[in-house]
């Protein structure tokens, strides 16, 4: 029986499989009609994709790919019924720390911005000038306060925006970055020492027993130092805008001092009576800033305009003296050459009613190391002047009769070294220093961004004011942090002064630029051992920028200008 079906079988197998190769083939057949037919969703797809999408955003999936996904996908509904319910429990009083996953996310979202062929910079000129103005003429403590955040202030308002502007321009554009990374290696070792700097000031954060208010702290310097800084770099080698902005910070000045004449006869600030109320901090602190500052003893006033402390009005007005004396010795017009010089005796009454031995020390200091330092650039230049020449060799003797007719004059000596009423800010700034080195000798790290007030022991809630600077930066950043923040001010002041006085540079217009900026970073070295606040930094660190810009320059003379 088997041998006789066994003909048939093969013949039914053959047949079978004659009509499974006839079906397969319409099924192929079928599915290349279908693919040819609707490309959206067959093998033309990926190719219409990447016709459509932008490079960067083309990729090929892998296995590994599709399990990070699948696991994103899982434990994001996870985290945001976390994040939420946390949020709904602590609001309004911890806002701060839900920010930081939105933080994240505009970073990622910033990073992944498609490549152009230019950097979106203009903003980045409109807003640097912006953060100044706003820095000198508008008092920081009139903001708006919500519970829960930081204060809404117009420099936050206007740095915040710069920065993020400013990683735009890094993402987008390469060429950007390469110019950057040009400007930065113009003066290696001071960029050294700025971003080992800010690697100090993150590596501190877990010392601090804030970490939350460190963490802020640390972020608004990068904004008002490093990003100010970095944009110095690139904005400043248009040696236009070195000038503009010379003029800028005199302007500020001049603009400053009818407030100081105000404020001294009325005892008061012209808007302490005017303030609307949601300028106003709820805690008292305007009140604490706006009490009349009078010196014991003389039952003296002492002005601060916009700033918080006589002492930073103090500082600010008396570092801008060589921009003053830069434009009174400049080819500029005559009129306006007159005009300057008038100005430097508002310029020295305005620090004299901040009552501040600070103001008159850094008002003779730039003063004297200006003339100096520009008669030695212009003998530089000029070998066969006798002004600049006869300058240089009478520099001594001047300067030895000049101490003399201090020591001499009792009120001289009272302006500017302190008598019985300075008695006592030089007894606090000893004792502040005493136990700052026996905290520091505990914890030489540093106590983290901001707690060198607590750290020292001062009463909580009141107004802290660290007089000296290097007991500031020291107890948040230990002496390693002390060090590195000295050194990016040394090491730009001698490469200013380096370039200054090099024979090749002395005769370009880059020296005689180079040459005040070289003062006022010296003077702010020596107010910061008796003035321990850091309003004013963002233009020092704008100074520093503008060194590192011009000396690319001198180094690459036809080097292109900020991309547009």
């Amino acid at each position: 029986m088997l041998n006789a079906r066994q003909p048939r079988f093969q013949a039914l197998s053959s047949h079978a499989r004659r009509w499974f190769s006839i079906g397969l083939r319409f099924a192929i057949a079928f599915l290349n009609w279908g693919l040819d037919k609707f490309p959206i969703v067959g093998r033309d797809a990926f190719g219409r994709r990447r016709a459509v999408v932008l490079e960067p955003f083309v990729k090929v999936t892998s296995l590994a790919g599709s399990l990070i996904l699948l696991v994103l996908a899982a434990t994001l509904p996870l985290f945001c019924l976390i994040y939420g319910f946390f949020f709904a429990l602590s609001v309004p009083y911890i806002i701060v720390p839900f920010v930081i996953p939105i933080a994240f996310l505009g970073i990622l979202v910033i990073w992944s911005l498609p490549d152009q062929k230019t950097a979106p910079t203009f903003g980045l000129e409109l807003l640097l000038p912006a953060f100044m103005i706003v820095l000198v003429l508008w008092p920081d403590y009139l903001a708006i306060s919500l519970p829960g955040l930081p204060w809404i202030t117009l420099l936050r308002l206007t740095g915040f925006p710069m920065t993020a502007l400013l990683l735009v321009c890094l993402s987008v554009s390469d060429r950007f970055r390469k110019e950057v990374r040009n400007s930065l290696g113009a003066s290696k070792p001071l960029t050294g020492f700025l971003f080992a700097f800010v690697a100090i000031q993150i590596l501190t954060i877990p010392f601090s027993d804030h970490l939350l208010a460190s963490a802020q702290l640390v972020f608004a310097h990068q904004v008002n130092w490093t990003c100010v800084f970095v944009i110095s770099c690139l904005l400043f080698r248009d040696i236009r805008y070195v000038e503009r902005y010379f003029a800028l910070l005199v302007g500020l000045a001049v603009a400053l001092t009818p407030v100081m004449f105000y404020e001294t006869f009325r005892r008061h600030t012209p808007w302490m009576s005017h303030i609307p109320g949601f300028l106003k901090v709820p805690d008292g602190f305007i009140a604490l800033v706006l009490k009349p500052n009078i010196r014991i003893f003389v039952d003296r006033y002492r002005a601060k305009a916009t700033f918080y402390t006589p002492l930073g009005t103090a500082e600010f007005l008396s570092l801008m003296t060589p921009l003053f004396l830069h434009f009174a010795f400049s080819n500029i017009r005559p009129v306006l050459r007159i005009g300057v010089w008038l100005t430097i005796p508002l310029l020295f009454a305005a620090v004299w009613f901040t009552d501040s031995r600070l103001g008159m020390v850094g008002l003779l200091v730039t003063l004297v190391l200006y003339g100096f330092l520009w008669s030695i650039v212009r003998w530089r230049a000029r070998q066969r002047d006798l002004v600049a020449a006869a300058m240089v060799y009478a520099y001594p003797a001047l300067a030895a009769a000049f101490i003399g007719l201090i020591s001499a004059s009792g009120k001289a000596r009272v302006m500017i070294l302190g008598g019985q009423a300075q008695a006592s800010s030089n007894e606090m700034r000893d004792s502040q220093l005493t136990l700052a080195l026996h905290a520091l000798s505990k914890q030489p790290v540093g106590f983290g961004a901001g707690q060198s007030g607590p750290s020292l022991g001062l009463p909580p809630g009141d107004f802290i004011s660290v007089d000296n600077y290097f007991i500031t930066i020291a107890m948040d950043y230990g002496f390693l942090g002390a060090f590195l923040w000295y050194g990016i001010f040394v090491v730009g002041i001698f490469e200013a002064v380096r370039c200054c006085l090099s024979r090749e540079t002395a005769d370009k217009p880059e020296a005689r630029l180079l040459a005040p900026l070289a003062v006022s970073l010296t003077g702010l070295l020596i107010l910061k051992w008796v003035h321990g606040q850091d309003g004013n930094h963002p233009i020092f660190f704008m100074m520093l920028g503008m060194i590192a810009a011009l000396i690319y320059r001198l180094r690459q003379p036809q080097s292109p200008v900020l991309t547009r």
